[in-house]
């Protein structure tokens, strides 16, 4: 099981070994455990039990999430003390 240990998601940790492998599931495939869709899982190094990069956010969707959510509790801090 463990060499067929390919991809892991990187939202709830669900470990991909089934015996299709991942590349050949359909672009809606989604984790088993927890819906995430397929990319975001990422490739697993089953000598460390990480991830091998990918399946996040770009570094600019985190920024822009970021900013986005500053300026709507501001909004609302602003128009809840009027």
């Amino acid at each position: 099981m463990q060499a067929r240990a390919t991809h892991i998601c990187i939202d709830c940790g669900f470990i991909y070994f089934l015996p299709k492998p991942f590349e050949e599931q359909p672009d809606t495939y989604s984790c088993p455990q927890c819906q995430a869709p397929k990319k975001r899982f990422a490739q697993y190094d089953v000598n460390t039990g990480k991830a091998i990069g990918g399946g996040g956010l770009p570094p600019i969707g985190v920024i822009i999430g970021l900013v986005a959510g500053i300026a709507g509790v501001g909004a609302l801090l602003v128009y809840g003390l009027q």
